[in-house]
């Protein structure tokens, strides 16, 4: 009997150890010391390169504030409050929140009072009289837990619960990188157009001296054509860029969680951007994964699916219940009583022709996935952080290149304009020129923007974001 009782015992705490909070799970993916876009041939062999990384960087949440750009800052705090996918993730936890409650109490007693009242002549076991019959009872009933189920049940919860959170942060990540983008878009085509309509305007002063010219007759009629194609040319790029504008306006109102055109006062005045760190400290790989709310979440999703998959084994074992009833009674033929009651009940399954068996292989076949999951969602962090640090440091090298093209541009153009004056180059060169100066200057422009925009993919795909606390 001793020997019984103590096997008993000990299986009692295996199952209930079975049964307990999974931990932090490895995703089996040992991450690299450095990134490989830092290091070895994958980085750029000129000196002073704008990106370095070390053991020691850690991840930067707050990082928008490194634009020195007010308005930015702005916008990300009026996003953070009002967005209504943020919103809505936020829902999903306080979801998430309650059902982690709902499994956490299936684990105590559930108390009810019950009470009913009646009036009725119940023949001769009444002795033919109308009967008053009231009567209160306190009913209790309590399902040991001795398998662990409802313990799997709670752990799967607050596992998705977790996940939830981590979800809502990465919603959040997301949300500011998109606001990031979205202002630096609406901040190159205002100088795309402005660049545009500058280059318009000498154009047209040159059109006007080629119409001078032609009343002269120093200057043919096909010269006056070919000029006024270019500033034609020209003035058609500006409606793009106008509606790309209006679109970035539009995308901003919307991502801070208002109609369209509310505030557009907010960015009406164009700001010349501030000079980027010429040197930037990016997180290692491990630290990036730590960080990164999408890994977490899907950590937590495989957590869960291992509580699932106890919960599922634990429907092998029996149940084993207790339950209690005391009440106060009171007729009219008889006089008050206190009726009350205790029991137990026990059901095992016996034969439900692999049910749980099939329950149970659902179980881990998710179980599989959400491991699956996990590793992939690893292994694409890795990948969009080195996406986003190949696309920076080739940008930072582009960049260069453009400036000094637009400085030779701009040469370039005042030579031809005092060549074509003193009649020692034809049109078309002056022409050419022009073009030239820009798509070089527009180009240099839209590099200045990509630049800061491969910057928030860093950001972002290292997991930065307001890291606050539920």
């Amino acid at each position: 009997m001793k020997r019984a009782l103590l096997l008993s015992a000990v299986s009692l705490l295996a199952l209930t150890a079975c049964a307990s909070e999974v931990g932090p799970q490895s995703s089996g993916i040992e991450p690299p010391s450095f990134w490989s876009r830092l290091t070895g041939s994958g980085a750029p062999s000129a000196l002073g390169a704008p990106l370095a990384g070390g053991p020691e960087v850690q991840v930067q949440h707050d990082w928008w504030k490194r634009f020195n750009d007010p308005t930015l800052e702005t916008l990300v705090a009026e996003a953070l409050a009002g967005n209504k996918t943020l919103a809505i993730a936020k829902a999903r936890v306080e979801e998430a929140r309650a059902n982690r409650g709902a499994a956490r109490a299936a684990q105590f007693p559930q108390i009810g009072i019950a009470g009913n009242a009646s009036r009725a002549n119940q023949g001769v076991a009444s002795n033919d009289k109308v009967l008053n019959v009231a009567e209160a009872d306190l009913e209790a009933s309590w399902e040991i837990d001795l398998f662990g189920q409802n313990r799997a049940r709670t752990a799967e919860a607050r596992a998705i619960l977790e996940s939830e959170d981590d979800a809502r942060q990465g919603v959040m990540v997301g949300l500011l990188a998109e606001v990031a983008r979205t202002y630096f878009d609406l901040r190159n085509n205002e100088r795309q157009i402005a660049l545009t309509r500058r280059n318009l305007e000498t154009q047209q002063q040159t059109f006007a001296l080629i119409q001078a010219q032609q009343r002269g007759d120093m200057a043919s009629d096909f010269d006056v054509q070919r000029a006024g194609a270019r500033v034609s040319a020209t003035a058609a790029i500006i409606p793009t860029l106008e509606s790309a504008r209006d679109a970035a306006l539009n995308r901003l109102n919307v991502l801070l969680g208002v109609p369209p055109g509310t505030r557009d006062a907010l960015v009406a005045s164009p700001r010349d951007l501030a000079p980027l760190d010429p040197r930037i400290l990016v997180a290692a790989p491990a630290a990036v994964l730590a960080a990164r709310p999408d890994v977490r979440a899907a950590e937590r999703r495989f957590a869960a699916s291992i509580s699932a998959s106890e919960a599922a084994t634990a429907e092998l074992f029996p149940k084993i219940s207790l339950t209690a009833l005391f009440g106060i009674q009171n007729s009219t033929l008889f006089a008050s009583a206190t009726p009350w009651g205790i029991g137990a009940s026990l059901v095992q399954p016996v034969l439900n022709f692999g049910l749980i068996r099939a329950q149970i292989d659902a179980a881990d076949a998710r179980q599989t996935q959400a491991f699956l999951n996990y590793q992939e969602t690893v292994l694409e962090a890795l990948e969009n952080m080195e996406n986003g640090l190949s696309a920076y440091l080739h940008e930072a090298g582009r960049n260069a290149a453009l400036a000094t093209a637009v400085a030779q541009n701009s040469r370039a153009t005042d030579l031809a304009r005092q060549q074509y004056s003193s009649g020692y180059t034809g049109l078309l060169d002056l022409l050419v020129a022009q073009r030239d100066l820009l798509e070089a200057e527009a180009s240099r422009a839209a590099s200045d923007y990509a630049l800061r925009k491969s910057l928030v993919t860093i950001y972002a795909a290292a997991g930065g974001g307001w890291r606050d606390q539920p």
